[in-house]
């Protein structure tokens, strides 16, 4: 890139922040080619009541058929507990209590990003609108996801 090129970008970088356009509101364009360059956080959210089970929600779309651990793509200036909390609103319909991370992976096979997936642990007593609650790993599931319950389930210490 030239000089000029490199103020360029970084000019309309700073208007994008001052515009308001960040996640959510980022045009998708913009976020898609981002997320080639540069690795975003997301939030991979084990819910559980007992610390022995957890929630899965089936999906199935160009991407994946099958179960996984519910989760998304933090916010700008987003906690991890506030992304935790807003995924399992959006998604599950229940509210939680963020207890910890217990991993951080890089996803090195992701489809579309550098994505950077913090697992997090988080308890409900609260009922889902989505999902069902394993006490085992699913054999239909997304590979990674795999992984990071059965780190859950070795250093649970409810």
């Amino acid at each position: 890139m030239t000089p000029d090129q490199i103020a360029l970008l970084t000019q309309l970088l700073q208007q994008v922040k001052n515009e308001h356009l960040l996640s959510p509101n980022m045009p998708l364009s913009i976020w898609k080619a981002l997320h080639q360059v540069v690795p975003i956080p997301a939030v991979e959210v084990i819910v559980t009541r007992t610390g022995k089970d957890f929630l899965l929600t089936y999906r199935s779309d160009a991407d994946w058929d099958g179960w996984h651990i519910p989760g998304g793509y933090m916010l700008y200036r987003e906690s991890i507990s506030e992304a935790c909390e807003r995924i399992a609103n959006k998604e599950l319909g229940i509210a939680l209590t963020f207890e910890r991370v217990i991993d951080a992976f890089m996803w090195p096979d992701h489809p579309t990003s550098s994505a950077l997936s913090l697992v997090c642990v988080c308890q409900t007593s609260e009922k889902p609108k989505d999902g069902r609650w394993f006490t085992e790993i699913h054999s239909k599931m997304i590979p990674h996801h795999g992984e990071f319950l059965r780190t859950f389930l070795a250093t649970s210490s409810f």
